[in-house]
């Protein structure tokens, strides 16, 4: 009876193009090659031109908020809002939105987010000034 040989034998060793690093405030930076583009494939060079001719504007418009921040507008309100008031705003699903009031409002951007369910009511979110 003989061994097959592993697939793992026949596989080839990775190359890796690395970027060139870009330099963090306080000076420091990890060496590294630069990008010799012309070893690369022709779409991938194109790919890299598109990205590299990007606007920041392109990418998030000014004129429109996001969600999150028409969300925190809905939590602010003295009234505060429902779970179904959001869902209503944002077309998300439940869980969606109740994780981007508990992960992305409250635990990245520190807002003060306060649950409150009246007797027989809905669950009501409101944005509160923290006590001190």
């Amino acid at each position: 009876m003989s061994k097959k040989p592993s697939k793992t034998a026949k596989s080839k060793p990775k190359t890796l193009v690395k970027a060139p690093v870009k330099v963090k405030a306080n000076g420091s930076a990890k060496t590294s090659k630069t990008l010799d583009e012309s070893k690369l494939s022709k779409p991938m060079q194109a790919g890299l031109a598109a990205v590299a001719a990007m606007k920041p504007e392109a990418q998030a418009p000014e004129g429109r908020p996001t969600k999150l921040v028409r969300i925190s507008e809905l939590l602010k309100r003295p009234e505060g809002a429902t779970l179904d008031e959001i869902l209503e705003l944002t077309g998300w699903q439940k869980h969606t939105a109740r994780a981007a009031i508990s992960h992305a409002l409250k635990k990245k951007h520190g807002y003060h987010i306060v649950s409150d369910k009246p007797k027989g009511g809905k669950r009501i979110y409101k944005i509160t000034e923290p006590e001190q």
